[in-house]
């Protein structure tokens, strides 16, 4: 059983990072998409649990990428984790607040984004797809 996790973020080494932050935690399946197109574009067949998104990239935002995700029913009430340098600046916005169910401050520490996933799967992220 596989919790899927989908993490989007235009900074290649980035992606790589929260990958290897997983790499150690059996039943776990971290996707990184470089942008919010290819992120709307595969989101449908990947059927995250989990959508960890950065605010601030080229093109798309962060924001937009996850009203557009609302806007789909396989991913309207998946749980989000909003990555920004600027985060602590988010929590005076009900906006922002309505939209992630976490908000963390770049840099993360690894512990506390393994935690901040662990305590959303345990809320009821089943983990029970199969294949892809």
């Amino acid at each position: 059983m596989t919790f899927r996790i989908l993490h989007v973020d235009d900074d290649v080494l980035f992606c790589e990072f929260v990958q290897a932050i997983f790499t150690e935690e059996e039943g776990y399946e971290v996707v990184s998409r470089q942008s919010a197109d290819d992120a709307l574009a595969s989101v449908e067949d990947l059927q995250p649990d989990v959508i960890i998104v950065d605010i601030m990239m080229p093109t798309t935002g962060g924001l937009v990428l996850v009203q557009e995700l609302r806007q789909i029913p396989a991913t309207a009430q998946t749980p989000v984790i909003l990555l920004s340098a600027r985060s602590g600046h988010l929590e005076q916005y009900d906006s922002f607040r309505e939209i992630a169910s976490v908000r963390l401050t770049k840099p993360i520490q690894p512990d506390v984004l393994r935690s901040e996933v662990k305590a959303i799967r345990a809320k009821g992220g089943t983990g029970d797809r199969q294949g892809p």
